[in-house]
């Protein structure tokens, strides 16, 4: 499995499985703290969609001590999910993302999000 953002790059996961691939982007790039959208695609191993997935997300950041941030994306188009999630301060981040897909399987997956700005 591969997570793609343009401007962090692309990271093998650490459970990957090669039958699901799952993308992201995140509006505002680069987030600051506040409100930020998160945006996944889910696919198979032969680029088809898939559709009726449970995605939810876990939004830490790297230091202990700090509450996590719990919401669930919503598919907004088959195979596309979207969520808004609330960094609480900058710094750096990383979003836990795990999906229930449809079949039963459950497809896991830490998205790095570095440098999180401060509120202005």
């Amino acid at each position: 499995m591969i997570v793609c953002l343009a401007a962090v790059g692309c990271a093998p996961s650490d459970d990957a499985d090669p039958d699901i691939n799952l993308q992201w982007e995140i509006t505002p790039n680069p987030p600051s703290a506040g409100m930020a959208q998160l945006d996944f695609t889910l696919r198979d191993s032969t680029e088809q969609l898939i559709k009726g997935a449970e995605v939810k997300l876990e939004g830490n950041m790297s230091h202990p001590g700090m509450q996590p941030v719990l919401t669930t994306a919503e598919e907004i188009a088959p195979g596309k999910y979207s969520a808004n999630i609330k960094f609480t301060m900058g710094g750096d981040w990383f979003i836990l993302v795990k999906s229930t897909l449809a079949d039963g399987r459950e497809v896991r997956k830490q998205i790095e999000i570095a440098g999180v700005r401060s509120e202005k």
